[in-house]
């Protein structure tokens, strides 16, 4: 099962957490860890709460009435990614955790969980389970550069482009025919627009910052990546924002911005249309669900939205389009995401873990629980009646981007984190047409670079 001596410790778990600039509080719910009425109590924790923590809550219980062996709690944890690294630091981990797929590399790199090939195997799930794009959200190096299993998926999502099929109608585009193409969805999003004599936007056809929680991804549908991971031992890994598809990509935003079309849209004017949208998601003055804006960047979380607040919504879901070189409707161009569940160092019985984590790997479970959550299926194989009666209009556009060889995940570092706060803040500088996107880029990825530098260093300091 690897070593048992816990890389991590409490003073570099806090650090960590320091320097994310995350608050947390030291410890999360303890309970009993002993074998009660002759079972093996296990500790779930899970950030889920609302219909999502009902729906994982009925997978718990019903794993509970399966067998007489485990008893599986389910706990609900704020601040999880932090706590349980100060639990598995403090030799008190909770059993199985739900996190985020990022978290994988920080995770794994500080021996804080179990790497799951060996434990998973006897119950029949490998990588291979899992479709094609998906695979790379729960793998990643171990110390000796062996690509393990770390993880499984609880849920996952892909990222798609949602459009109001009568706004179509209404502005003569065929509904059935979405854009698949940059300069197509330009022409679409001109075609769409309304704006007042005074230049007031009162209907944007697609907005980059709508939503805004992507800001990261555009030059990847350009034909582009973020990072390259480490190639050696002594290899910081090289972030590569400003390469040419990365360049391309922004400085279609920020022409987006500031020059498409003779006044079309900027900063300000931007601003104040966003200011009338309802602050909450989930919210029927969403930008989308209220109709001010016609396409949008989404998962398929969207859907609950619209069914909960907007039923009637004649809305589609496509691919979001790539530039025209790169342009192939059967291998679709995507973002990847997934909640996941990890096995910490430390617990008392990683064999009874692993019980209950494949359990959630079952397909029916797997499709009821996605179904109950409006998201794609993340498993090799899907029943039709899954794609069939699934909530969710767009769920087949959503399964073939997880299938899809250019399915992409975020960059697999362990300054995931701040490296995404870097884009974020130079997106809003592109945005704000402060500079040319070429050199904010090229600002960003000097400044990533030396944390990436810096955070080598400080691992080969540990392991001399």
């Amino acid at each position: 099962m690897g070593p048992s001596r816990f890389d991590i410790t409490r003073r570099a778990a806090v650090g960590g957490m320091a320097a994310a600039g995350a608050g947390f509080v030291l410890f999360g719910p303890r309970g009993a860890k002993e074998r009660s009425s002759g079972r093996v109590v296990l500790e779930y924790w899970e950030k889920w709460t609302g219909h999502e923590g009902r729906a994982m809550q009925k997978v718990v219980d019903e794993f509970n009435a399966s067998q007489s062996r485990i008893f599986v709690r389910y706990l609900v944890t704020a601040g999880i990614d932090q706590k349980t690294l100060i639990a598995v630091a403090g030799g008190n981990p909770p059993d199985v955790v739900g996190l985020w797929n990022y978290n994988v590399p920080l995770y794994a790199e500080a021996n804080a969980i179990l790497p799951l090939d060996e434990l998973l195997a006897p119950h029949g799930v490998t990588v291979e389970t899992y479709a094609a794009g998906v695979r790379n959200l729960i793998t990643h190096p171990d110390a000796e550069g062996r690509t393990r299993m770390w993880a499984t998926v609880n849920t996952c999502g892909t990222v798609a482009m949602y459009y109001n099929r009568a706004h179509f109608r209404e502005v003569g585009l065929d509904p059935d025919r979405p854009p698949t193409t940059i300069p197509e969805l330009d022409a679409a999003a001109k075609r769409l627009d309304v704006i007042a004599k005074d230049g007031t936007i009162q209907r944007a056809g697609f907005l980059h910052t709508e939503p805004g929680w992507w800001s990261w991804f555009w030059g990847y549908h350009f034909g582009g990546t973020l990072y390259r991971p480490p190639t050696g031992a002594d290899d910081p890994g090289t972030c590569l924002a400003s390469s040419e598809p990365n360049a391309a990509a922004y400085a279609w935003v920020q022409a987006t911005c500031g020059k498409y079309g003779e006044g079309r849209l900027g900063p300000e004017r931007t601003k104040q249309f966003r200011s009338g949208f309802g602050t909450a998601y989930d919210s029927a003055l969403n930008g989308f669900l209220d109709g001010k804006c016609s396409m949008v960047v989404q998962g398929p979380w969207l859907a609950n939205v619209i069914n909960a607040h907007k039923p009637g919504l004649d809305y589609g879901v496509a691919p979001f389009p790539t530039s025209p070189e790169i342009s192939n409707p059967a291998e679709p161009v995507g973002l990847i995401d997934s909640d996941i569940l990890v096995v910490p160092r430390g617990v008392k019985d990683p064999e009874a873990c692993a019980e209950f984590v494949a359990y959630t790997q079952r397909q029916d479970v797997v499709e009821f629980l996605c179904t109950s959550h409006f998201k794609n299926s993340s498993l090799a194989r899907v029943s039709e009646g899954f794609l069939a009666n699934h909530p969710n209009k767009g769920v087949r556009v959503h399964t073939a981007i997880a299938a899809s060889p250019r399915g992409f995940v975020c960059p697999r570092t362990r300054i995931w984190p701040q490296f995404k706060d870097e884009i974020d803040a130079s997106m809003q500088r592109v945005w704000n047409l402060e500079r040319p996107a070429k050199d904010e880029l090229a600002l960003m990825t000097e400044r990533v670079s030396g944390q990436l530098q810096r955070v080598h260093e400080m691992g080969k300091k540990r392991r001399a």
